[in-house]
């Protein structure tokens, strides 16, 4: 068995900067919305000692390569892109919907029609904001975690310095609004749909801002800076028109709203928002999940199979985040039998490549529900999916060539490494060594 060597830090040092970066901001979150901070500290000094699992120090291995790639890259602003929002601001955040294409039929292209699973290549080149936006967020948590599971400054400066291009300097600042996300030309500048592409602000930056809490290279000052953001930010959750059309879609674009809002709430110590969210989320789940676990609105999609983990993913989330509040979603049945439970079991069965998906389906990764199953193991203190979770590979396929027009992801590649991630470094399994239970405060709703 071949170990990674943790980079050298004293513990006692570490001690000391894990006590700093978890110091209570006043009203701000002195925990993480969707992390254990027990666990991590478990992890950590697993990944110190040489202990940790192989899934674990694997997973560590890619967290720091993808934060040292970003150690070389510049910073990133909204102000990079070449298109300009109908605002005349390019401090406003502008994408473009992924599934509209121009029509071939009219000579302008317009309006543009949409062809469900095909992504066009515009949505994802440097004119606009969405690929930006998804880089931005994850180089913020890849260096943030990089720096906290390693005790390496250099990680911490970067993040910091991320955050201030995007959030806080006056010349490359974000406004705090999504007004012209995932428009689509000839029909609309913006959507209700773009809302969704603001959940990275709440699954990754949160959790890092309330990381770096702390540390050297996050002020005082910018944390009140980025403290006004996110108030303004959640307000136009709560007040924009476009916000509040989204919130009430009854598919994962609602429940990423409700998770969204939940983790924002979270960071600003807006414990009533989250109580309203969840039981927002409970109506959603009534028309959503049926007693036999299938998801209609996503079986729908012609990417059945992401779909209906990527609305599993919202819930489970929410599921975490709610249990910190004394509130259990892992156990929620609606009035016709269903629940989140029931729905992870039927999508369980088939993170096993031999049992055939039997929907119609673009794409399968099918170890991208692994760590939703582990975080409900962990949640309702039971072993339901410990076999699944055992039996899970994430062997990476090969590379491939950056494709045209500067969008280079590779979709498996990184959904791979992120669901070892997640599970195993992130947090554990039940049943590995080191393991601790997620505590829930005042217990059952």
């Amino acid at each position: 068995m071949t170990f990674i060597q943790c980079r050298t830090v004293d513990v006692k040092q570490l001690a000391v900067v894990a006590m700093m970066a978890f110091c209570s901001a006043g009203a701000l979150a002195a925990e993480p919305a969707f992390l254990n901070t027990a666990q991590l500290n478990v992890v950590r000094q697993q990944l110190h000692e040489n202990t940790a699992a192989p899934q674990t120090q694997d997973a560590y291995r890619h967290l720091l390569a993808a934060a040292d790639s970003a150690l070389k890259k510049p910073n990133l602003s909204v102000t990079d892109k070449g298109m300009t929002p109908p605002s005349g601001s390019k401090h406003d955040y502008l994408s473009l919907s992924a599934y509209w294409w121009p029509d071939s039929s009219k000579a302008d292209g317009l309006p543009w029609i949409r062809k469900d699973g095909r992504v066009n290549p515009a949505s994802k080149n440097e004119q606009s904001d969405g690929v930006r936006l998804a880089d931005f967020t994850a180089r913020v948590q890849n260096l943030t975690l990089a720096w906290y599971f390693s005790g390496e400054q250099k990680y911490a400066d970067k993040a910091a310095s991320l955050l201030r291009a995007w959030f806080i300097t006056p010349e490359t600042r974000m406004n705090p609004n999504l007004n012209y996300a995932q428009g689509v030309p000839g029909i609309s500048a913006g959507r209700n749909a773009g809302v969704l592409d603001g959940r990275y602000f709440s699954t990754r930056i949160v959790d890092s801002l309330v990381l770096l809490h702390g540390n050297p290279a996050w002020t005082d000052n910018d944390d009140q800076q980025i403290r006004v953001w996110m108030q303004d930010y959640l307000t136009w959750l709560q007040g924009s028109k476009i916000a509040k059309k989204e919130g009430r879609t009854q598919n994962n674009h609602g429940n990423w709203y409700v998770t969204q809002v939940s983790g924002i709430a979270w960071y600003l110590g807006d414990k009533a928002v989250i109580r309203d969210m969840a039981k927002l989320m409970e109506s959603k789940l009534d028309i959503q999940l049926k007693p036999d676990g299938t998801q209609p609105a996503e079986l729908a999609r012609t990417r059945s199979f992401h779909y209906s983990y990527f609305n599993l993913q919202a819930i489970s989330m929410m599921a975490v985040l709610a249990q910190k509040n004394g509130i259990d979603l892992w156990h929620y049945k609606t009035p016709q039998g269903g629940g989140l439970l029931t729905s992870l079991d039927f999508m369980a069965r088939y993170t096993d490549p031999s049992v055939p998906w039997p929907y119609k389906t673009i794409d399968q990764i099918r170890v991208r529900p692994v760590p939703l199953l582990s975080w409900a193991d962990n949640g309702t203190g039971g072993q339901r999916y410990e076999q699944q979770i055992r039996r899970a590979t994430f062997e990476l396929p090969p590379a491939v060539k950056p494709a045209a027009g500067g969008y280079h992801e590779d979709v498996t590649r990184g959904a791979v490494m992120e669901a070892e991630r997640e599970t195993w470094l992130l947090s554990l399994p039940a049943f590995a060594a080191g393991y601790v239970a997620p505590q829930a405060a005042g217990g059952k709703k």
